[in-house]
């Protein structure tokens, strides 16, 4: 697998900091919905407050099953890795590239899904 890195014009620099930005942004929203207190929590979809389904209590982690995670924090803390590994192909000149053609995937398709690794040709393969 070939790795292209992100050249180091002026705009390719802004564009480097513009997604710093927004993965940055992202990844302080995501830290916030992973850590709310139990009173905050609310199913984003129903707007509802969040009931465990294994206990039935407003919270995150199961009182039944503590190695059990809700499917909202299970969501974050995936969400949360790929947005880390984001950062670091960033800082490696790699970010937003195709991992497996190294195509360029473009900046609003990035915009649209900041932790995305494919592009649209390669990413239809999978």
């Amino acid at each position: 697998m070939r790795k292209t890195k992100i050249k180091t014009g002026r705009a390719d620099r802004q564009m480097t900091e513009h997604f710093n930005n927004l993965i940055r942004n992202r990844i302080s929203v995501v830290l916030q919905m992973m850590y709310m207190k139990p009173d905050d929590l609310v199913d984003l979809e129903s707007g509802e407050a969040y009931i465990c389904s294994v206990c039935d209590i407003q919270h995150k982690r199961c009182e039944v099953e503590p190695d059990y995670r809700c499917e909202l924090a299970r969501k974050m803390e995936t969400e949360f890795k790929e947005l880390e590994l984001a950062l670091q192909r960033l800082k490696s000149g790699t970010y937003g590239y195709c991992e497996r053609c190294s195509a360029f995937i473009g900046k609003k398709e990035l915009e649209k899904a900041l932790t995305r690794t494919y592009c649209d040709a390669c990413g239809k393969k999978n």
